[in-house]
């Protein structure tokens, strides 16, 4: 049998009152949740909470919500008894139940409290066996009710004073539920947890809103925060929404049924079309932020790229790539772990990187407004913060344009990182490789960035920065290396 709400008030210890010093709260005074005597401490619904006077006047009534939850507001400074009332039937009364009576009895074990009370089923100050008789009566359906009622309940003196207020935590027992074996039934239908969708940042001055649609309840859109915004129908989980550029926007997704609501909320930020460069940017196709940092003449990402679905390279010999041109995006993450790929970008065969063309400075897997850099370009840089470099070369040159471009520290790259500042902001880590055979190295020694220019048919040009050296290095690799990938802004 289930119980919806059999109610038994007693203060939880040590949670009788919280005084707010210097900061009167008029409303409300007393506030509390009812739970029912068992394991689960199981929140009662729509319990008939009472305030009354100490002389027993009933002066408000109050039901719980859903969480079990009460209060009482602007009560006048004095003495009140909390107690509760309830017509619904009792539940959980069973065989064991008058066991536990009896072994009480006979002195096997000792209630106390409220497991007493609910025991002493005819309410004259004792538990014997004909209480546990009794019980057993109810249990066969041989009686419909106890002496004493249906519920027991135990009365709570509290006290109110200017600038308090209480929190009184209550709990419940049916008569004759000594194990507390009762789950009462909550409030129905719940609300399904609402889910605003991810959080957007578009380009422009719209957008389609991703609500979940409820299975219980109703949903309806409102603006938290913002100006301007407007929502083509609130009550449709994935509305269009529009609003200014330039602006952002906190919106609530609301489901609400009898019971009560819950809501989730969505930030919406609208950028507008024109770019800043050292201000961060996000990737419309899959929302990753990027930094970004002008070095000299040129606008490049302070991050290594990271989009796509990754692949597992495998390690089988032989020179091979594991991507394909299948019109999606590929990437290896190291040690085919994708949380390598969080932290320091994805790792691309030149080949995917390109887009499966072969043009120096084509925009390849690059977001708009951003292409891969050429050789040339890397020139630009690499000359920019050293000008002794010597782009025509193969490996390091120059004396220390590799070290004001390498994060400074030993979080991401080995000791001892020589002559790493990160002066020019570019923020490279050692982001390590994968070799054309499938195997991944060189994590925090080295990092390897592709150029969009080809050395041969096969091969193609590449920066690279290791932890014992300060100098920059240009050289070319076999296009199935999984190396990593900066853009640098179009003109």
């Amino acid at each position: 049998m289930v119980l919806t709400a059999c109610l038994l008030l007693t203060v939880v210890q040590g949670l009788i009152a919280q005084f707010i010093q210097n900061n009167p709260v008029p409303c409300p005074n007393i506030t509390g949740r009812l739970t029912y005597f068992n394991n689960a401490a199981t929140p009662l619904y729509d319990a008939q909470v009472q305030l009354k006077t100490t002389a027993g006047q009933v002066l408000q009534t109050i039901a719980t919500d859903y969480l079990g939850q009460y209060s009482f507001c602007q009560l006048t400074p004095g003495d009140y008894i909390i107690s509760a009332v309830s017509s619904l039937p009792a539940g959980g009364i069973n065989a064991a139940d008058a066991l536990i009576a009896l072994r009480h009895y006979v002195g096997d074990i000792t209630l106390t409290g409220l497991k007493f009370k609910a025991a002493d089923i005819n309410d004259n100050g004792y538990v014997n066996s004909t209480d546990a008789l009794m019980i057993l009566r109810r249990y066969v359906e041989q009686i419909t009710t106890f002496p004493a009622g249906d519920w027991v309940f135990e009365s709570n003196a509290v006290n109110i004073t200017n600038a308090s207020v209480l929190v009184v935590d209550f709990k419940a027992l049916c008569y004759g539920d000594l194990d507390g074996s009762v789950t009462p039934a909550g409030c129905f239908p719940m609300p399904t947890p609402a889910d605003a969708g991810p959080d957007q940042t578009v380009t422009g001055t719209s957008t389609t809103l991703a609500a979940n649609t409820p299975v219980d309840g109703t949903g309806s859109w409102s603006i938290v925060a913002g100006t301007g915004g407007s929502i083509a129908e609130p009550g449709n989980p994935l509305s269009a929404f529009s609003g200014v550029a330039g602006n952002t926007y906190t919106l609530a997704w609301t489901i609400t049924t009898i019971c009560t609501a819950f809501s989730d909320t969505v930030t919406i930020i609208l950028n507008t079309p024109s770019f800043n460069c050292g201000l961060p940017f996000t990737d419309t196709r899959d929302g990753q932020v990027y930094n970004t940092v002008q070095i000299g003449t040129q606008c490049w990402m302070r991050e290594n790229l990271n989009i796509g679905t990754m692949v597992v390279s495998v390690n089988y010999g032989g020179f091979h790539s594991d991507c394909s041109n299948n019109g999606i995006i590929e990437k290896y993450c190291y040690n085919n772990d994708p949380a390598y790929c969080a932290i320091y970008g994805g790792l691309y065969d030149w080949d995917e990187m390109m887009g499966y063309t072969t043009t120096p400075g084509v925009q390849g897997i690059c977001p708009d407004g951003w292409h891969i850099p050429s050789d040339a370009e890397w020139c630009t840089l690499t000359s920019f913060l050293d000008p002794t470099i010597n782009c025509a070369t193969l490996g390091y040159s120059g004396t220390n344009a590799g070290g004001k471009m390498k994060k400074a520290g030993f979080d991401h790259w080995l000791s001892p990182n020589i002559g790493a500042t990160n002066e020019s902001g570019f923020t490279a880590l050692g982001t390590g490789s994968r070799y054309p055979e499938g195997q991944f190295y060189d994590l925090s020694q080295r990092t390897n960035v592709w150029s969009s220019s080809e050395q041969s048919a096969i091969t193609g040009f590449h920066v690279y920065l290791g932890y014992t050296a300060a100098r920059a290095g240009r050289t070319y690799n076999n296009k199935v290396n999984g190396l990593s990938v900066r853009c640098v802004r179009n003109n």
